[in-house]
């Protein structure tokens, strides 16, 4: 059995869990880049919570089912129809052969993910099957899907109906971001210290994609220009480059990189980068080390009986 993808949209993907303890290989994290919203989905349709799904970046995209399963839609808030009809985000939803999927355009954030509870059957590459564009391996032939594309499926129950998110644990997404941050490696290169990160408001640009996003706002100093050995970077780092405007990278973002690295998005927000569309502003709120750790504590503790073994990495 299969689903047919009759509109691709802008990008969309198959992605799954991260690519691990490849990084000295120089295999970035990839995997969804929203992944609580991937689990979300996952959860819906009763499957484990890094399974592969569909990661539709600002819509819209079609689907023809070619069999009858369960589907969920989280993410960012879009319409969602089958067959013309309206249904619901953060419910899951049974479909039968023939139908036709529709997820709108997203109305805030940035990427809804699409859980079938068919198993996507692609092979596994490196122990995931989550989709690396930028190296053109994993998910469907290593690339974002096509109009045309038919996604294999396996066989599996049809999944579990009239089951919903509790509202409370429906995250909101609007167009504008807070997302807390610890001192990086050379943040003492800020002429102003983490201020000048936190004292402004900042807009992504149009140069946005999974593998980071380049941030605009007033120009950032730096109190020496002296060069750095290249270093370890990972999702979440803020980067700042000559032009003094930071660099946030994103889950399929570089191994190594020798700008100086003045913040880190902490573990517990690092989700969020996903959600990032072009235009998007962003609060960056200082905190420290200690203060992450009992950040990311109290949130695995609010989701731990709805999504248990959740992984936010």
């Amino acid at each position: 059995m299969t689903l047919t993808v009759t509109k691709a949209g802008l990008q969309s993907s198959i992605q799954g869990a991260p690519f691990s303890g490849l990084r000295q290989l120089a295999v970035p994290s990839g995997g969804g880049a929203d992944m609580l919203s991937l689990a979300l989905a996952n959860r819906l349709v009763g499957k484990p919570l890094a399974s592969a799904a569909i990661e539709i970046t600002l819509g819209p995209a079609e689907f023809a089912v070619q069999r009858a399963m369960t589907i969920a839609v989280t993410g960012a808030p879009c319409q969602i129809e089958i067959n013309d009809t309206d249904v619901e985000q953060h419910h899951a939803i049974a479909v039968a052969a023939g139908d036709r999927i529709r997820i709108g355009r997203v109305w805030a954030g940035c990427r809804a993910y699409l859980a079938l509870s068919a198993p996507i059957a692609v092979p596994e590459v490196l122990g995931t099957q989550s989709t690396l564009m930028s190296a053109g391996f994993g998910g469907l032939e290593g690339r974002a899907l096509a109009d045309g594309d038919i996604i294999p499926l396996g066989d599996a129950p049809p999944g579990p109906a009239d089951v919903m998110t509790p509202p409370e644990l429906q995250p909101f997404f609007g167009h504008g971001f807070v997302l807390r941050f610890v001192a990086g490696p050379e943040s003492d290169r800020l002429a102003l210290g983490l201020s000048a990160l936190a004292r402004k408001r900042w807009r992504v640009s149009s140069r946005s994609s999974r593998m980071g996003l380049k941030l605009q706002g007033n120009v950032i100093d730096l109190n020496t220009n002296a060069p750095i050995q290249s270093g370890a970077v990972f999702p979440g780092i803020i980067q700042c480059p000559p032009d003094g405007l930071p660099y946030l990278i994103g889950c399929d973002g570089q191994t190594t990189g020798g700008y100086p690295r003045i913040g880190q998005v902490i573990r517990a927000d690092r989700h969020l980068i996903g959600q990032l569309a072009p235009n998007a502003t962003m609060l960056l709120v200082p905190v420290q080390p200690e203060q992450a750790e009992t950040i990311f504590a109290e949130k695995m503790k609010l989701w731990a009986d709805w999504l248990p073994g959740l992984a936010l990495s």
